[in-house]
């Protein structure tokens, strides 16, 4: 993806991050390899689990030609193919492409048909895959929410920056407070017992 202002996000999240670790931790070797490992972790799980979801997906259906179709093998009698077509959609982030049959089966789950026997001719097989009218189901996201997705991600990256910075002042404050209380007491002067004569 383009460089946008979600890594902005990602460094307020990892700042915070580490300070709470160092705060909880109170090492700052331990604190500095766990905020790697769970950076690192959170980096590489948003993008496969989080990501797909934030914004609804777009769906567009098309025929496919012959031209675009191509036979790259078969499984337990069923054809497996393969598209070769361009999507129309520049800049597109595509979610997933299926090639169905009008009444929205998977094409793979068709039988080969002449396609699967070594004496049926090139001819046959390219009938046999006209008269499936195959279509292509391609869900997407349109180039057009490159920016929806920045802010979306950069908010998300920054209410969790600001979550751990609550965090770290909510574990602070009792101990900050308590340690000034302590303070005050050993500066008041220590009353003196006087004999009388």
């Amino acid at each position: 993806m383009r460089s946008g202002i979600a890594p902005a996000g990602y460094a307020a999240f990892a700042f915070a991050l580490g300070v709470t670790a160092g705060l909880l931790i109170r090492r700052t070797l331990p604190a500095m390899a766990v905020t790697l490992a769970i950076f690192t972790a959170v980096i590489i799980a948003f993008p496969i689990w989080v990501r797909p979801h934030l914004i609804p997906h777009a769906r567009t259906t098309s025929a496919l030609s012959l031209a675009s179709v191509a036979v790259t093998g078969f499984a337990d009698g069923h054809l497996l193919l393969t598209t070769n077509t361009t999507t129309g959609l520049p800049g597109a982030w595509v979610i997933s492409s299926q090639v169905t049959t009008p009444a929205g089966i998977a094409a793979s789950s068709e039988p080969a048909g002449p396609c699967g026997s070594p004496s049926a001719s090139a001819q046959a097989c390219n009938y046999y895959i006209e008269s499936l009218h195959l279509r292509q189901t391609v869900t997407y996201e349109p180039a057009s929410r490159y920016w929806a997705f920045q802010w979306v991600e950069t908010g998300i990256y920054l209410a969790l920056a600001l979550a751990l910075t609550g965090l770290c002042l909510w574990w602070i404050r009792p101990r900050y407070f308590a340690g000034l209380n302590n303070r005050h007491r050993t500066r008041q002067p220590t009353p003196t017992l006087q004999s009388s004569p």
